[in-house]
């Protein structure tokens, strides 16, 4: 009888030791796992903030390089022909030994404006330029760059009341903007580009219509397109967004940012 007992305390002890051993083999099991976990949640987070200084760095070069270009093309195209002009309307008043007062009020009307445009020119090289303003404001500038030069239209329409975004977040956005222009102006031979800025409760929606040519929309022609579409969806990505882009061809091109402020 007393050996039954000291039978059943043993096997009662050994399934005790046995489910202890079990549950002590599933907690480190569970914090070796959560563990792991961890690391990788720390390391796909230190990959993503490598990725987002490298997308910033490469964003404010990008934005430095099209706005020298832009520069470049606006000194040529307007600065430089409005002082031919004046230089021309000199060389004309010297022949013929006059002092003909329309004549000169024309070229001093020319000289002024070349002044306004170099102006214009001198404020785009500060490279704060688009830290100094709001992100509207920005793009409106880019915007009525575009629209100066007489060959495509550009209109803006927001909705809502502007919000703030941190500034990191604000350059990369700029920069989708800017590059979406940019694929505009270089292949949609387009007349007219609509952004549109609604602002709602929780994040930002920015609408960019062009009435170009369009195009299928496949994994080939993003590939073929390489650093200008990929780099929007890759972009938006990386500040917390999303990017549609719909496209119909010989009717134009719509792309989409749907951004959180945060």
């Amino acid at each position: 009888m007393q050996k039954d007992q000291y039978n059943e305390v043993f096997i009662v002890i050994i399934i005790a030791s046995f489910i202890f051993l079990i549950l002590a083999t599933a907690i480190v099991f569970f914090m070796l796992y959560f563990q792991k976990k961890k690391f990788q949640h720390a390391k796909e987070k230190g990959e993503l903030e490598k990725q987002y200084a490298e997308q910033l760095l490469q964003s404010r070069l990008e934005m430095q390089e099209q706005t020298f270009d832009t520069i470049s093309q606006e000194i040529h195209d307007n600065v430089g022909q409005m002082l031919s002009l004046a230089k021309l309307q000199l060389s004309i008043m010297e022949q013929a030994e006059t002092n003909d007062k329309l004549l000169i009020a024309d070229i001093k009307s020319n000289v002024g404006n070349a002044l306004s445009d170099l102006r214009d020119i001198a404020k785009s090289l500060s490279t704060s330029r688009v830290q100094e303003l709001t992100l509207l404001q920005a793009i409106d500038q880019e915007l009525q760059r575009i629209d100066k030069t007489g060959l495509i239209k550009c209109k803006v329409d927001v909705n809502g009341n502007e919000k703030q975004l941190p500034e990191q977040k604000k350059i990369i956005i700029f920069r989708i903007v800017q590059e979406s222009l940019q694929n505009i102006l270089k292949h949609a031979n387009a007349t007219e580009i609509n952004v549109g800025f609604n602002y709602l409760k929780e994040q930002l929606e920015i609408v960019i219509n062009d009435n170009g040519s369009g195009f299928e929309i496949d994994d080939d022609h993003i590939v073929e397109h390489g650093l200008g579409l990929q780099n929007i969806f890759k972009r938006s990505i990386l500040v917390g967004g999303n990017a549609l882009i719909s496209s119909i061809l010989n009717r134009g091109t719509k792309i989409t940012l749907i951004i959180p402020y945060a």
